[in-house]
């Protein structure tokens, strides 16, 4: 307490001098309450939205920008106590626990979750943070940095959430339980850095007189790796998409200069803004908010990685990536929906689901007109509740060097598919792990409820008892130093 009453005491701003920074659990202005302690990550609140000059002294003072908290606002992090005098910060303060948590992991409980963490955390450190708690990490080649996606105890996400580490919890799509290949998004950028995903962030742009939004697009660049028709097609019909559900109108630019205009470039690597492309496999894109937060010309501009493998209906298709980032361009930020075009990891989109209708036309309205609505799909299963916990998760072994951080592979042989139906109260699951020094063990957890251990290692098998509806099958190996490799199969249960 007494860190942060020094700190707070050399402000000198008054109350209701700034704006104020919306998360999506409160909004903070300078009227809130005192929290106890800055903590090792805090936000900083400015009387006016800190430019470049103010990031440079607060990195000159130790003091690290995470991410950017519109309006006029930063994640921040530094290792001891920071020196705030003169930078007309007006509040400073670390989030809460409930900042961190996404109102979707109330609305039903969910197999497995997304835990976001600060970009400062180190990978080994935030396995260690996620294990203490009693959660099991679920590998995933798509991941982002940052991030992992874990399964464990309902009744322990607010302790996960309390440490100063995490920054969100959202719940896992199915896809990502399932395994299956996705394209991730670390969210829309502004001049201050990345968007906090425990921001909401944008208002979107102005409405002009008629209460109708006219923007503009041009491609500054094109990729050869697409016929340029085709491409300038795919974009053009991903900002359609959003137009059709709301009040807005796209026109064809003269020069990206032009105001309210999204500039559309394919680009290598540095490439003259803060965020450098990383080449294939990587970050896909990037997308600058409206005006406020960004300024022109580069507000709501759409950066694409040049070294993507872009196509047209397959691989990394053009139109599904242009879909998502046309939400940040428009003003959206993430939902923790898993299924809407706005979550951060998605396959290939078709059109948007009622979650992104309903957050376009948050911003710009109903345009009256009855449209068709892409369904939403099922939700995710239910997750075990606190009274079914899952199968305990091997202890390593003393004798074998922590250096090992090869996970075991695992083959799911029957069921063939990952989709299964039956109308039994049980069904066998088998399949073969194989481990660079060896497998110690195999278990198996339902989405419904109960776990346990499966006969076997190398080759296993496992009576697994079903729900009516839908059961999300995890199968998982381990070796002695407590590596585990993961495969799902979801079974619906007649």
């Amino acid at each position: 307490m007494r860190r942060l009453i020094m700190a707070l005491a050399v402000f000198g701003v008054t109350a209701g001098a700034s704006p104020a920074i919306r998360l999506k659990s409160r909004v903070i202005d300078a009227s809130a309450g005192r929290p106890a302690t800055l903590g090792h990550h805090y936000l900083l609140q400015f009387r006016e939205e800190p430019g470049a000059e103010v990031r440079a002294e607060l990195a000159r003072r130790g003091i690290r920008v995470l991410a950017a908290a519109p309006e006029a606002g930063l994640m921040v992090s530094s290792p001891g106590e920071p020196d705030l005098r003169g930078l007309g910060i007006v509040w400073a303060g670390p989030l809460e626990p409930s900042d961190k948590l996404s109102r979707a992991l109330f609305q039903s409980r969910h197999v497995a979750y997304l835990v976001l963490f600060h970009p400062d955390v180190a990978p080994a450190e935030a396995r260690v943070i996620v294990r203490r708690q009693g959660f099991s990490i679920l590998n995933h080649p798509d991941l982002l940095p940052s991030h992992l996606l874990v399964t464990g105890p309902y009744s322990r996400l607010p302790d996960l959430a309390a440490a100063d580490e995490v920054a969100y919890i959202m719940p896992a799509s199915t896809d990502l339980v399932a395994g299956r290949r996705v394209m991730g998004c670390a969210g829309a950028v502004t001049e201050n850095g990345p968007v906090g995903e425990y921001v909401e962030v944008s208002s979107g742009w102005a409405k002009d007189a008629d209460g109708r939004v006219d923007l503009h697009y041009i491609f500054q660049s094109l990729t050869p790796k697409i016929e340029e028709n085709a491409q300038r097609n795919e974009v053009a019909r991903a900002l359609a998409e959003w137009a059709r559900y709301t009040n807005l109108d796209f026109s064809a630019a003269e020069t990206v200069t032009d105001p309210r205009t999204v500039t559309i470039l394919f680009a290598h690597g540095a490439h003259g803004d803060a965020y450098p492309f990383d080449g294939p496999g990587g970050m896909l894109a990037h997308t600058y908010y409206p005006d406020p937060p960004n300024r022109e010309p580069i507000a709501g501009d759409m950066h694409l990685d040049a070294d993507e493998n872009w196509q047209v209906g397959a691989d990394i298709d053009l139109f599904s990536v242009a879909l998502h980032e046309a939400g940040h361009a428009l003003g959206l930020g993430h939902t923790a929906n898993p299924g809407s075009v706005m979550y951060p990891y998605y396959q290939r989109l078709t059109g948007l689901s009622a979650d992104d209708i309903a957050g376009i036309r948050d911003l710009y309205g109903d345009p009256g007109a009855t449209a068709p609505v892409t369904p939403s799909p099922p939700a995710s299963p239910s997750q075990p509740t606190p009274s079914q916990p899952a199968a305990p998760s091997p202890a390593p072994s003393p004798s074998l060097p922590q250096t090992d951080q090869v996970p075991p592979g695992l083959r799911i042989l029957s069921p063939a598919s990952t989709i299964a139906a039956t109308s039994a109260a049980s069904i066998p699951v088998s399949g073969t792990a194989v481990d660079n020094v060896g497998v110690t063990a195999v278990t198996w957890s339902n989405s419904n409820g109960g776990g346990g251990p499966a006969a076997g290692t190398a080759a296993w098998s496992a009576q697994v008892p079903l729900l009516v509806g839908t059961n999300v099958v995890i199968i998982r190996a381990y070796d002695a130093a407590g590596n585990s490799g993961w495969r799902a199969i979801t079974v619906v249960r007649r």
